[in-house]
């Protein structure tokens, strides 16, 4: 289960060189845990799009913020290209590879 339909309060802040998602993760039982998740380890900046294939996207992406939509939690920011060309606002579906397990975010594989 995607853990937006468990979590409370999703969020993300950037933390120098990294952005981290927080939450308050469900336990059951309407009882909640503070959760957090450092993105750039699992998500990176291929030539100006999101992938998760990678890592540090922080490192070079500015207006990094979420977008909540129907399909799930959406990881949005601006991305250079390689060769300093812009590609424009990108984004990422967070809930596609992260799942609150009790009480912890975590990245799923593919």
């Amino acid at each position: 289960m995607s853990f937006e339909q468990s979590c409370l309060d999703i969020r993300i802040e950037v933390r120098g060189d990294h952005t981290v998602l927080l939450a308050g993760a469900g336990l059951g039982d309407d009882e909640y845990e503070p959760a957090e998740l450092i993105l750039d380890e699992h998500i990176g900046n291929s030539d100006g799009f999101f992938t998760w294939e990678g890592d540090s996207f922080t490192e070079s992406a500015e207006n990094i913020d979420l977008s909540f939509r129907e399909d799930g939690v959406w990881l949005e920011g601006d991305l250079p290209e390689v060769g300093d060309g812009e590609r424009g606002r990108q984004g990422i579906n967070l809930s596609e590879h992260i799942e609150n397990q009790n009480g912890q975010l975590v990245f799923v594989g593919f």
